[in-house]
């Protein structure tokens, strides 16, 4: 495997050089823990890495699985401590992948042709909707004609129960935005609500790809919560955060999405940027690193990298009503891989659910685990993956809780995909759902 570059090489042997095989990341490891394989582990996967780049073992297909395994989920590192930070390390192994064998033509034409144009995106995810809706999709499923074409959709297409007829951006209106023109862009203009003052911030939203193709009414309900806490909100164009690619080693495609955004948001006079997508959050936070050696866009990047705040981050910051009614509800919490160790954000989700949605709260046993889900693993890697989720839901029905509350919606699809395959009946719903109820607004499904 070759190093294009001396800072990738500095990275890894600086990293791997912290690792002193103690195996502490085992135990917090959920692959670990569901294969019982050492190649699954944090400290597996370094040996591995260290072995290759030193010449020790071939490069060759084999690496795949240790490689792509990983959920990056952060835990080891967590655990570590010498804070190696695996995650880090078995993106750049991928990249360096597919560097050496090439990258799956589908994943090439998702990362550089399909993420970076919002409107094509949008084209195919509302034929994928109509398929879902009409039970075209769900017919080619039985037959085995997904299968056919490509095995990763027919996992893709069961996780969904249901897609929207109306995505978020289409609802935009009946919501009270109305549609403006800024140096020649169109933006989506929201006051505060007539009950709220004009206290908040002026709030660039950021609208997640699978908040506005999968789950609208979890976005809805978080503006309709800013709206009433006084944030003036505005909405444009732009594109996925770039997540999607970076997690397959794609850092150019990653990139790439990082500059659009960073150039769309740059002169909106926004106060903040906000999302209620904790993976998007935390990735948004970190494209001043990512685009650390483009002279170009160093300091847009810090700027925009300083204006990004999750949902639960900047509401916990701001001032809201009596919630309408008090303890009817009882709630537990999952943690979000990227918003309790991307984003070290855990207290407030859990207040916010009681202070704003009046909810009774339960802790989750292992609320932290990961759910398995880690954007398109559940798709990528199904078996592994369902085994993890597993795990998962019988901690929530140790709880007894009534709703299962998170803050990412790749978790919340993960999560109520459990609860459908258990036939349990309880809900998984996003904070911000909980707190609209709470705050007596309506929101449409």
């Amino acid at each position: 495997m070759k190093f294009d570059t001396v800072m990738d090489r500095e990275f890894i042997n600086d990293e791997l050089i912290k690792c002193n095989q103690c195996g502490y990341c085992l135990r917090s490891c959920p692959t670990y823990q569901v294969t019982l394989a050492e190649a699954t582990t944090a400290r597996g996967r370094n040996t591995l890495l260290r072995d290759l780049i030193n010449g020790n073992i071939p490069d060759d297909e084999g690496l795949r699985n240790p490689f792509f395994d990983c959920l990056l989920c952060g835990a080891c590192t967590v655990e570590c401590f010498t804070d190696v930070k695996t995650d880090e390390l078995m993106v750049q192994a991928r990249e360096q992948f597919y560097q050496t064998h090439g990258e799956p033509p589908i994943l090439h034409y998702i990362f550089h042709k399909l993420l970076p144009s919002s409107r094509r995106l949008t084209y195919l995810m509302r034929l994928l909707s109509l398929g879902k809706r009409t039970g075209l999709s769900g017919l080619a499923r039985r037959l085995g004609i997904l299968g056919w074409i490509n095995a990763t959709l027919e996992g893709a297409e069961g996780l969904m129960a249901c897609m929207p007829r109306q995505f978020l951006r289409d609802r935009l209106e009946r919501l009270g935005f109305s549609r403006q023109n800024h140096d020649g862009q169109t933006v989506w203009l929201m006051d505060p609500s007539d009950e709220a003052q004009s206290t908040g911030p002026r709030v660039a939203y950021f609208i997640g790809c699978g908040t506005d193709f999968l789950l609208p009414h979890t976005g809805e309900a978080a503006m309709k919560v800013l709206s009433l806490a006084g944030c003036q909100i505005i909405v444009i164009e732009h594109n996925c955060c770039g997540l999607p690619p970076y997690s397959y080693g794609d850092i150019a495609a990653a990139r790439h999405l990082a500059r659009e955004n960073i150039r769309v948001f740059q002169d909106l006079g926004a106060d903040l940027i906000v999302t209620e997508c904790a993976s998007c959050s935390s990735f948004l936070k970190q494209y001043a690193e990512l685009l650390a050696d483009d002279p170009e866009y160093t300091e847009p990047a810090q700027k925009f990298t300083a204006a990004i705040r999750d949902f639960t981050e900047v509401l916990a910051e701001l001032s809201l009503p009596q919630p309408t009614h008090s303890g009817c509800l009882v709630v537990t919490y999952h943690d979000p891989c990227h918003l309790v160790r991307g984003q070290q954000i855990a207290d407030q989700p859990r207040q916010l659910l009681v202070d704003a949605g009046g909810a009774q709260f339960h802790e989750l046993p292992e609320a932290d685990w990961c759910c398995g889900g880690a954007g398109s693993y559940n798709i990528s890697h199904p078996e592994l993956s369902l085994k993890i989720l597993d795990r998962k839901m019988g901690r929530f029905a140790e709880t007894k809780a009534e709703v299962l509350a998170t803050a990412c919606p790749a978790c919340i699809i993960q999560l109520d995909y459990g609860r459908r395959q258990r036939d349990d009946p309880r809900p998984v719903r996003h904070v911000a759902e909980i707190i609209a109820e709470g705050q007596g607004l309506m929101v449409g499904e």
